[in-house]
């Protein structure tokens, strides 16, 4: 079973490490998401501060992926007759790529869902890279709507998706270890390549 808890100041490198494995594989892939640039510890500290930053981890304690969630809506993207405070928003949803394959993407989605409904919100939103077309579909594939798509001078993201946290899920999140499937272990986690 996969734990998620708020990320500390000690966490910085493993989230860093988590974040900067998809910006390697998204480049590797031809995306131009995130531009190819790793991320800095300057960027995440923000969301550190207010409690809104996440990370995952196995049975093990390898850290496996990361999000941030808050209740703070992109004004570039969230209008008022959007309703932005009924909803909870998540960013810089990344797992690591030595974990991929194992739903736990869809996980993560599910507990950042119940966190949104938990604090009785009506959504859970988020804001794509608008050229990532197969990441449109993976969340249209788990339960998300696509709001409509915004060109904001200087962003590169503004597909606008939502999904509702009244209702349960349409995902089916399996549990991380079962009579025929042995936990998730991930090697070489100590020589985790940093960029």
């Amino acid at each position: 079973m996969h734990r998620l808890r708020h990320a500390t100041y000690d966490d910085i490198s493993a989230v860093l490490a988590v974040l900067n494995s998809a910006v390697a594989w998204l480049h590797q892939r031809g995306s131009d998401q995130w531009g190819g640039i790793p991320w800095h510890a300057d960027e995440l500290l923000p969301d550190l501060h207010t409690g809104s930053l996440y990370l995952a981890e196995t049975v093990d304690r390898i850290p496996i992926a990361t999000m941030s969630l808050n209740d703070t809506p992109d004004e570039d993207f969230w209008t008022p007759d959007d309703d932005p405070h009924a909803a909870l928003y998540l960013r810089h949803l990344a797992v690591d790529r030595r974990a991929a394959g194992h739903g736990i993407g869809a996980w993560m989605l599910h507990q950042a869902t119940r966190r949104a409904a938990d604090d009785r919100k009506n959504w859970l939103r988020l804001d794509a890279w608008k050229t990532n077309a197969r990441l449109h579909t993976y969340y249209l594939d788990h339960g998300f709507e696509h709001v409509r798509t915004v060109d904001v001078s200087g962003r590169n993201s503004g597909a606008l998706f939502q999904r509702p946290t009244a209702v349960r899920p349409a995902v089916t999140v399996t549990p991380a270890r079962t009579e025929a499937s042995p936990p998730l272990r991930i090697h070489g986690a100590d020589q985790r390549k940093q960029d």
